[in-house]
C-alpha cells in the first residue's frame, strides 16, 4: 500500500485507489499520514475536523472514522495499520509507503550529494524527490489544519525547485530554465531568488535588456506588494549584469536551501539584531516541573521533522502561576531558538490598533527603521511573517484573552514557535498542544511559603502556615501575597495572618500588598463575561455543596438545561470554574474557594434578596424532584415516605434522566450524597422548613440502605430544629419519625420509642392517616424488641389496615414480612409462608427489589426453621445478588450474616467463620450493632464447637455488651448463658 499527500490524498492498494470516504474521514487520514509513526492525540484530530466549534460528540465520532479508515487499510492488505495509543491513534507506515517520507529522504540525499561536491548527482536527486508530487499538496481535503499544513509542504517544494535551479545553473543549463522560470515568477512574484534566477539565466543565455527588465519588474512586485525595495543580493546582481561581469551566485548546500526561505529585508541600513525581550525568570519558581518538561519537550524537538510551527497554549485560572511558566520555558529554551525571543502581555486588550501597534514593535526589534514601518496591519503581519521565514525565533504572548487577537502575530514559519498564556482554553488555535495549569497542592504551597517566607518562620508555626496554605486555597498569587506580607513585617506571625483570613467577608481585602491585588486579579476575567456568566457566577456562590452538576445552572439561572449549559461552559473556559469528572460519571462543577468569596461579593452587590431566594428555591426544589424520583424508582412508588408542599423543580428530572431517573439510580444517590446533605443544610439556613424536612426525609432512602448514619442524623436534626422555629406541625412530626426510625436502626429503643410517641401524637391530631401507618409499624417493631408481642401484633394491625387504605403497597409488605417473623417464632410455619408469599406478589408488581430481598432473606429464615438448607442457600444467595446490584450494604450485612449461620448449620465451620467475620467487619464500618452482636455471638458458638473455650468467651462477652447497650434482654440472656457454660476459661465472669 502506498498513501500519497504530495498532490490529491490518494491510498493506493496495487494498482486500485481505495475509497476512503466521507470529508471527515479523508480529514483524519491525512493528518494522521502528515503524523505518521508519531502519535496523534485526539483533540487534534477533532481541531482538524471541526475547528472551534466541536459538538459534543466529536470524540465518538473521531473513533467510528478511525474505525472506518482501520477498514480501509485492512481492505488493501494491511491491517494493523492504525493502532490506539493514548492519548490518540498512531498510523504505522514504511517510508517507502508514504510519499512525504520518501520525499524527505530523497531531499537528504541530495543534502549529502551536494555536501561532497557531487552537484549532477544532487540536481538528479532533487528531480526525483519533485517527481512524487502529483499538484496541489492535500487537494480536496479541507479544513484549517491540513491547509496549514498544505501551505508547509508547499513551502518545502518551492525551496527544493529553487534548490535544484541553483544546481542546474551552476551545471550550465540556464537555457532550459528561462521558460520555467518565467512561469515560477510569475506564480511567485515574492520570491526574490526566482527574480534573480531569471535575471542570471537570461543574462547567461545573452538577453542582458530582458534580465535587466526583469531586475525592475522584480524592483516594481517588492515595492507595490511589499513595500520594501529589493534586498543587497538582487541589487549586487542587478549592477553586476549592468557591467557586464557577472559571477554565478556560490552554489549553497541542499540543507540551507532548504531548510531557509529568503528573507524580505526593509529599506534603510541593514542591522544584525537578535531580540531578548523575555521577562525575568522568578527565583522561587516552584511546583511545576511536569508542566516545564512538556513544554521543552514539545518546543525542544527536532525542527527537521516539524511540518507545522508549534504551539504551547498555556490557560488556567487568574493567578495560577502561568506567566511565570511560560517566562520559565522561554528562558530554558533560548538555546533552541538562538534568533531571539519576542514577548508581549496582551492583557485584556484585543482591538486592531493594539494588534498594529504590536506589529510595529516586533517589526522594530527585528531591525526595520521605524519609517519602513507599513501603515497598514495587514502589510505590517505580512513584512513580519517574511522577516520571520526560516528563523529560529520563540515568541511569548502572555495574558490572551481570545484566538482572534493572537492570529495575526502568529509566525508563518515552521522554524519559529509561540507559547501563549490565557485565563481561557484556547481551542481554537490549530495544532497546539494545550497545558491546564491548576493551583499547587499542598506540599508545594508550603514548599512556596518557605521559600518567601523563610524556613525558620515556617518550621516555627507549621501547622498555621498549612492552614495558611489551605487558607489561600493553593493559588500561587495568593500565596505570594500572604507570604510577601509576612516577610515584610518580620514582626507578625503566621497564627495571626491566619486569623484574619478567616474571615470570608473579608478574605479577599487581605490579599492586598504592594500593588499585587486578587480581587482585581479576578476582576480582569469577571470583566469579560457577557452578562448572563457573570449572573450565573454570582449565583454559583449559593451553592455550598463541594461540587454541583450542570442542571444546578439551569435552575439557578431559570432557564433551559441545555441554555444554561452553554453559560456554565463559558465559565468553565474563563478559568472560572473548574470540572471535576468521575469515572462514569457526568462532569461535575466546581468553584475555586478565592472565586467562590468573589462570586459572594458580587451576589450581594448585584442580586436582590427576592432574587437569591428564588433561585435557592429552584436548586433545592430539584434536588427535592430527584431525591423523590430516586425513591420512587427504588421502591417502586410513593411507598413509605411522606411529602409536603414544597415546590419542586422539574426541569433537574429531564436534565439527569438517564442516571437519577434510570437504571443507574443508584449509583446517581451515591454521587450527590454530599449535595444532598448540603441542600438540607442550606434550606435549613433559609428556613425552608417544607424543602427542608421533605429533603431530609426523602433522603433517608439513601441513608439507610448505605450506612450514612451520621449524615442521616444530621439532615434529620436540622430539620427537627427548622420546623419547630417555623411551626410546622406535619414537618415536626415527619422529623421525629425519621429520627426515630434512626433510633430504631441503632437499636435505640427507648430513643425511637419517644421519638415516635411525639410523632404519632402530632400525625393523629393532624390527621395524617399515612403519617400514622408508618409511625405505627416502626413502633410496633420496638415492641417486639421488648418481647411485648400482644403490642406489637395490635400496632401492625393497625398500620396495615391503613397502609391498604392509603395504598402504600409496599408499607403493607414491609408489615406482612414482619408479622411473617412473628408467626415463625411460634412455630407457625405456615401462616408465616402464606404472609410472605403475599409480600413478595406486591414486591415484584410494584418492582422494588430492595423489600423484594427483604421478603426472600425471610423466607430463608423460614427455610433454615423448616431444614430446606438447599431451599435456604439459593434464598440467601438471589439476596446477597440484589444487594450487591442495588449498592444496599446494610442488606449486604444481613445477607452475610444469614450465609454464616446457614453454613454453620452445614457444619461448615471454616466456611461459616470466615463468612461471619466479613458480616462482623461490615456491619463494624456502618454502625449496624445488632448484626454485630449477633455474628460475635455465632463466632463464640463457632469457637465451642471447636473446643475453644477461650476465643469463644471473648466473642460472646463482647457480643453480650453489645446487647444489652441496645436493650435486646432475651440475646443478652442468651448470651450470658453459653457464656457461663465455658467454665473452662479462668477469668469468665459469674453468669448472674
Amino acid at each position: 500500500m502506498r498513501l500519497r499527500l504530495l498532490g490529491p490524498l490518494e491510498l493506493v492498494s496495487g494498482d486500485r485507489s481505495l475509497d476512503l470516504g466521507g470529508p471527515r474521514q479523508r480529514i483524519v487520514l491525512a493528518v494522521l499520514g502528515l503524523n505518521a509513526n508519531r502519535v496523534v492525540p485526539v483533540d487534534v484530530l477533532v481541531d482538524a475536523v471541526w475547528g472551534t466549534g466541536p459538538p459534543t460528540t466529536a470524540r465518538s465520532q473521531i473513533q467510528i472514522c478511525i474505525s472506518a479508515l482501520r477498514k480501509v487499510f485492512s481492505d488493501g492488505g494491511q491491517p494493523g495499520a492504525i493502532s490506539t495509543r493514548p492519548p490518540g491513534y498512531l498510523l504505522r507506515l514504511d517510508p517507502a509507503a508514504l510519499d512525504t517520507l520518501e520525499f524527505d529522504a530523497w531531499l537528504a540525499a541530495a543534502r549529502e550529494h551536494s555536501g561532497a561536491g557531487r552537484t549532477e548527482q544532487a540536481a538528479a536527486t532533487l528531480r526525483r524527490a519533485l517527481a512524487l508530487w502529483s499538484g496541489t499538496a492535500l487537494s480536496g481535503v479541507s479544513g484549517d489544519v491540513v491547509a496549514r499544513a498544505a501551505t508547509a509542504l508547499a513551502e518545502r517544494r518551492l525551496a527544493a525547485i529553487e534548490e535544484r535551479i541553483q544546481l542546474d545553473l551552476a551545471l550550465g543549463r540556464q537555457r532550459e530554465l528561462v521558460g520555467e522560470l518565467q512561469e515560477l515568477v510569475a506564480e511567485h512574484p515574492l520570491r526574490e531568488r526566482l527574480h534573480g534566477f531569471l535575471m542570471l539565466a537570461l543574462y547567461r543565455t545573452g538577453r542582458q535588456a530582458e534580465a535587466l527588465e526583469a531586475g525592475r519588474r522584480a524592483r516594481a512586485v517588492l515595492v507595490e506588494e511589499v513595500g520594501v525595495d529589493p534586498g543587497p543580493e538582487l541589487r549586487e546582481l542587478e549592477q553586476a549584469i549592468l557591467r557586464g561581469e557577472p559571477e554565478a551566485p556560490a552554489t549553497s548546500s541542499v540543507e540551507s536551501s532548504v531548510a531557509a526561505a529568503p528573507v524580505v529585508r526593509a529599506a534603510g541600513p541593514e542591522v544584525a539584531v537578535v531580540p531578548k525581550q523575555l521577562p525575568a525568570s522568578i527565583a522561587d519558581f516552584t511546583g511545576r516541573a511536569e508542566q516545564l518538561r512538556e513544554i521543552k519537550r514539545v518546543l525542544g524537538e527536532d525542527r527537521e521533522s516539524r511540518w507545522g510551527m508549534p504551539i504551547v497554549a498555556i490557560s488556567g485560572k487568574g493567578g495560577v502561576g502561568k506567566s511565570s511558566l511560560a517566562a520559565r520555558a522561554a528562558h530554558e529554551l533560548s538555546a533552541h531558538y538562538p534568533d531571539g525571543q519576542l514577548y508581549a502581555d496582551l492583557g485584556a486588550r484585543g482591538d486592531d490598533d493594539h494588534t498594529a501597534k504590536l506589529l510595529a514593535r516586533f517589526l522594530r526589534a527585528l531591525g526595520v527603521a521605524g519609517t519602513a514601518v507599513p501603515d497598514d496591519v495587514e502589510e505590517r503581519g505580512e513584512l513580519y511573517r517574511s522577516l520571520l521565514s526560516g528563523k529560529r525565533l520563540l515568541l511569548v504572548l502572555d495574558d490572551v484573552s481570545s484566538e482572534a487577537q493572537v492570529a495575526p502575530l502568529m509566525p508563518g514559519s515552521p522554524s519559529c514557535a509561540v507559547i501563549a498564556t490565557s485565563r481561557a482554553r484556547l481551542s481554537g488555535l490549530p495544532g497546539a498542544h494545550r497545558i491546564d495549569v491548576d493551583v499547587l497542592d499542598a506540599e508545594q504551597s508550603v514548599e512556596l511559603l518557605t521559600r518567601i517566607v523563610g524556613a525558620e518562620r515556617v518550621a516555627a508555626e507549621r501547622p498555621a502556615v498549612v492552614e495558611l496554605a489551605e487558607l489561600c486555597g493553593g493559588l500561587p498569587l495568593a500565596l505570594r501575597i500572604a507570604g510577601a506580607r509576612l516577610a515584610s513585617r518580620p514582626h507578625w506571625r503566621p497564627t495571626g495572618l491566619v486569623h484574619r483570613l478567616r474571615d470570608e467577608a473579608r478574605r479577599l481585602d487581605e490579599f492586598a500588598h504592594h500593588g499585587l491585588e486578587l480581587r482585581s486579579n479576578i476582576g480582569l476575567t469577571h470583566r469579560l463575561l457577557s452578562e448572563p456568566a457573570r449572573r450565573l457566577l454570582r449565583r454559583c456562590a449559593l451553592m455550598r455543596a463541594p461540587d454541583f452538576p450542570a442542571w444546578t445552572a439551569a435552575a439557578l439561572l431559570d432557564t433551559t438545561p441545555a441554555a444554561a449549559e452553554e453559560v456554565l461552559e463559558s465559565l468553565v473556559d474563563a478559568q472560572l470554574v473548574d470540572v471535576v469528572q468521575f469515572p462514569d460519571a457526568a462532569p461535575r462543577y466546581r468553584l475555586h474557594d478565592l472565586i467562590r468569596v468573589y462570586a459572594a461579593e458580587k451576589l450581594h452587590e448585584g442580586e436582590p434578596e427576592a432574587a437569591r431566594v428564588a433561585a435557592l428555591r429552584r436548586v433545592l426544589g430539584g434536588w427535592l424532584a430527584l431525591a423523590e424520583e430516586a425513591h420512587r424508582r427504588e421502591y417502586g412508588g410513593d411507598f413509605t415516605i411522606l411529602h409536603g408542599g414544597a415546590t419542586r423543580w422539574r426541569p433537574a428530572l429531564a436534565a439527569v434522566a438517564e442516571t437519577a431517573a434510570g437504571a443507574g439510580s443508584a449509583d446517581w444517590w451515591e454521587g450527590e450524597r454530599r449535595a444532598l446533605v448540603a441542600a438540607v443544610r442550606q434550606a435549613a439556613e433559609a428556613g425552608l422548613d417544607e424543602l427542608c424536612w421533605d429533603l431530609a426525609l426523602t433522603s433517608v432512602t439513601l441513608f439507610e440502605s448505605k450506612g450514612y448514619f451520621d449524615d442521616w442524623l444530621e439532615c434529620a436534626q436540622l430539620a427537627l430544629d427548622t420546623v419547630r422555629r417555623a411551626g410546622n406541625r406535619i414537618g415536626m412530626a415527619a422529623a421525629l419519625y425519621s429520627l426515630g426510625t434512626l433510633h430504631m436502626f441503632q437499636t435505640r429503643v427507648a430513643d425511637a420509642a419517644e421519638c415516635f410517641a411525639g410523632a404519632l401524637e402530632i400525625f393523629r391530631a393532624e390527621g395524617v392517616r399515612h403519617g400514622c401507618a408508618l409511625v405505627l409499624r416502626n413502633a410496633a417493631h420496638l415492641d417486639g424488641l421488648r418481647g411485648d408481642i400482644g403490642a406489637m401484633r395490635a400496632k401492625y394491625t393497625e398500620s396495615l389496615d391503613i397502609m391498604r387504605e392509603v395504598g402504600d403497597r409496599i408499607g403493607e409488605a414491609h408489615i406482612l414480612r414482619s408479622t411473617a417473623r412473628s408467626r415463625l417464632d411460634e412455630g407457625d410455619t405456615a401462616t408465616a409462608e402464606r404472609l410472605l408469599d403475599e409480600a413478595l406478589v406486591i414486591c415484584r408488581e410494584t418492582g422494588c427489589l430492595r423489600v423484594e430481598a427483604q421478603v426472600v432473606h425471610r423466607f430463608a429464615e423460614l427455610y433454615l426453621a423448616t431444614d430446606q438448607i438447599d431451599l435456604a442457600r439459593q434464598a440467601l444467595h438471589r439476596v446477597l445478588r440484589i444487594v450487591r446490584d442495588t449498592g444496599d450494604r446494610i442488606g449486604e450485612v444481613y445477607a452475610l450474616y444469614g450465609l454464616g449461620i446457614l453454613r454453620h448449620r452445614e457444619s461448615r465451620l471454616d466456611n461459616a467463620e470466615t463468612t461471619l467475620v466479613h458480616a462482623l467487619e461490615l456491619a463494624r464500618r456502618l454502625g449496624e450493632r445488632l448484626i454485630e452482636a449477633k455474628s460475635r455471638y455465632s463466632l463464640g458458638e463457632i469457637a465451642l464447637a471447636r473446643g475453644e473455650t477461650a476465643g469463644a468467651a471473648a466473642h460472646l462477652l463482647a457480643a453480650a455488651r453489645l446487647f444489652e447497650e441496645q436493650g435486646a434482654a432475651a440475646w443478652h440472656t442468651r448470651a450470658l448463658t453459653l457464656v457461663a457454660g465455658t467454665r473452662t476459661h479462668p477469668t469468665l465472669p459469674n453468669a448472674s
